[in-house]
């Protein structure tokens, strides 16, 4: 008997080392992820693209059949815009938009301007650390649209999935401050291999953009899963996305942004 109670000891112990082993493994994993330089508090911008060789006008874009894919309040957005305006647009997100050559930021870009020639005007923002710096992002050019990935993956174990949801909140309350109309598209950030509890926080984003009703990309279903062992063909070393993970991430955008 006290045989059997040593082994079922030893048993829960090796259960726990295995455990926090484990758990060590994931966070090395994400401290790689999330490293950024210190003096960088706020954000930078990435650098302007180069104009398409050709621009198509206004007149010549046939707004209606290029944004059946949707969600109808960026629908009619577009159509509000297309009565003689440009629509101006952000790209902002973590470092991941740039990751990868090129990234995904800078392909849906290119994609955008070759569909809708200058009726979309497209800055593009690299926020650094967590969500919390997202009060620091310039909204004073009036963007009509914002795709944001909220840096829910930077988040991870230093901001709080109710946290995040205030700075998303806020965020959206300085955009409207500055365009009434404006829509702010949600989607998450890469998937990273042996993920555990930031699955749990993807989720809590996704059932946010739900219940608030904002318009959520869903481009993981691109992705091979979290457990899957081809996920990390996708991904650097530090997790972030390699040049097939930037193209997976951008034509699912792209899909959303310009029905074929």
């Amino acid at each position: 008997m006290k045989l059997y109670k040593i082994g079922a000891i030893i048993a829960v112990i090796i259960c726990i080392i295995a455990l926090i082993f484990s758990y060590l493994i994931w966070q090395d994993r994400l401290e790689n992820v999330l490293e950024q330089p210190k003096e960088a508090d706020a954000q930078t911008s990435a650098e302007p693209q180069e104009e398409p060789e050709t621009s198509e006008s206004v007149d010549s874009v046939n707004i209606e059949d290029l944004t059946v894919n949707m969600d109808d309040e960026v629908q009619q957005l577009f159509a509000d815009r297309s009565d003689g305006e440009s629509l101006k647009m952000l790209i902002a997100g973590s470092a991941a938009l740039e990751s990868g050559e090129p990234g995904y930021a800078e392909q849906l870009q290119i994609s955008l301007e070759e569909a809708y020639g200058n009726f979309i005007e497209i800055d593009v923002v690299t926020v650094v650390r967590t969500s919390e710096f997202l009060v620091n992002v310039d909204l004073s050019a009036g963007y009509d649209l914002v795709l944001l990935e909220p840096m829910t993956l930077m988040n991870n174990d230093r901001i709080a999935i109710e946290q995040e949801r205030e700075h998303i909140g806020a965020f959206e309350s300085d955009m409207t401050a500055k365009v009434a109309d404006s829509v702010l598209v949600l989607h998450p950030p890469q998937p990273i291999y042996g993920a555990g509890y930031y699955l749990a926080q993807v989720t809590a984003l996704e059932e946010f953009a739900s219940i608030n009703g904002y318009p959520y990309i869903d481009h993981w279903s691109a992705w091979p899963d979290t457990d899957d062992e081809q996920l990390q063909d996708y991904l650097t070393e530090d997790g972030l996305p390699n040049d097939r993970g930037a193209e997976t991430w951008a034509q699912e955008l792209e899909a959303y942004f310009i029905a074929d």
